[in-house]
């Protein structure tokens, strides 16, 4: 197995435990990007990339997640997982994707800096440090 295919395990194994799914959520394309078969409760689309791009280099790219309940932590407790998955796996940032109102707020709460004013990111370290705060 290779690390791309042991991050999709780790996501859909947190997923299936934190919203009780018996049946697998999360596959992976073949050009390393994580999505979550269609349900109810969860939307992620997630781009694993080692090379530089707008985002920096060893960077796990959230391009859309949603939960169908907000407000209740879902999306800080994933993050706060994908940090430490991703530290795991020898990456140094996050990055959030095309922000709306609502992700930028989130992005900014959680210590992302702007790249463009659209795309957001931070490094693992940060995320551990303001997590730790908790």
């Amino acid at each position: 197995m290779n690390e791309y295919e042991e991050i999709r395990r780790a996501i859909d194994i947190y997923l299936m435990e934190r919203f009780k799914y018996r049946l697998s959520l999360v596959y992976l394309t073949p050009d390393n990007i994580v999505s979550t078969r269609r349900v109810s409760q969860i939307d992620l689309y997630l781009r694993i990339r080692r090379v530089a791009s707008l985002f920096p280099p060893d960077c796990l790219i959230i391009a859309r997640l949603s939960f169908s309940k907000e407000r209740v932590g879902h999306g800080s407790h994933f993050v706060r997982f994908l940090a430490e998955t991703a530290l795991k796996h020898g990456f140094r940032h996050i990055g959030i994707e095309s922000v709306n109102e609502k992700s930028r707020a989130f992005a900014e709460k959680l210590g992302f800096y702007s790249i463009d004013g659209f795309n957001y990111a931070v490094s693992i370290e940060n995320l551990i440090f303001y997590f730790s705060m908790d």
